[in-house]
């Protein structure tokens, strides 16, 4: 019987282990800029995008030597020749209705991201045609595009996650044209370990030493 109720300990010991190991495995949250496949004015110069109960929102600006003031976004969807199609998030009355060079940026509030814990922030820019490149900036003040931290990234990055640099650096990321023009498309960041299942591990090592003591006591008293 003593050894019969170890094993049986131990299975569910190594039920609870494995279920906190895949449970604390890291998710990844995807907010896509152009969620309902429109080609249109968003109505605003900010908009904030929601997926699994977490936000990050969207600022368009006119840049003025990194000093922005507020630009309607657009939700561009455009099949191009050849079966491409320019997707992504840009702004109204340019050219294209992308971000040209020196003139606008797209700044990204992850703050409320950041204070949950996400980590490993991407962002996904199209539109890069062979001698076009983006860039990322980075700021803790709304509006202001504060410090280049990533690029140039030219067309072999078009409509690939590139990873932030020191991501958790700043609060606001913005994407910046630096050659032609240019269309952010998605923006990803890793969700933290689940904290309830982390508990579970010093709950199932509680199981098995009460296990051992009950089995100590039987043989004593056998």
């Amino acid at each position: 019987m003593v050894i019969n109720r170890s094993r049986q300990i131990a299975g569910a010991f190594c039920a609870l282990l494995f279920v906190a190991i895949i449970a604390s495995a890291q998710a990844t949250v995807v907010w896509d800029l152009n969620p309902n496949d429109q080609n249109a004015p968003v109505g605003s110069s900010s908009h904030t995008f929601t997926n699994s109960g977490f936000s990050i929102t969207a600022y368009g600006f006119d840049n003025h030597s990194g000093i922005g003031t507020g630009h309607e976004l657009f939700y561009k969807n455009i099949p191009e020749i050849g079966g491409a199609v320019e997707f992504g998030l840009g702004l109204v009355n340019t050219q294209s209705n992308e971000l040209q060079p020196g003139l606008h940026f797209i700044q990204f509030d992850f703050t409320a991201a950041l204070a949950a814990g996400l980590t490993h922030g991407q962002i996904s820019v199209g539109s890069v045609q062979p001698g076009e490149t983006f860039g990322f900036f980075g700021s803790n003040t709304l509006g202001n595009l504060g410090s280049q931290i990533g690029g140039p990234f030219g067309s072999t990055f078009d409509d690939q996650f590139v990873a932030i640099p020191n991501f958790g650096q700043f609060n606001y990321y913005s994407v910046v044209a630096l050659m032609n023009d240019v269309l952010p498309v998605a923006i990803q960041a890793d969700l933290p370990a689940v904290p309830e299942m982390n508990a579970l591990v010093p709950i199932a090592a509680l199981i098995v030493l009460v296990a051992a003591t009950h089995g100590w006591r039987k043989r004593r008293s056998a």
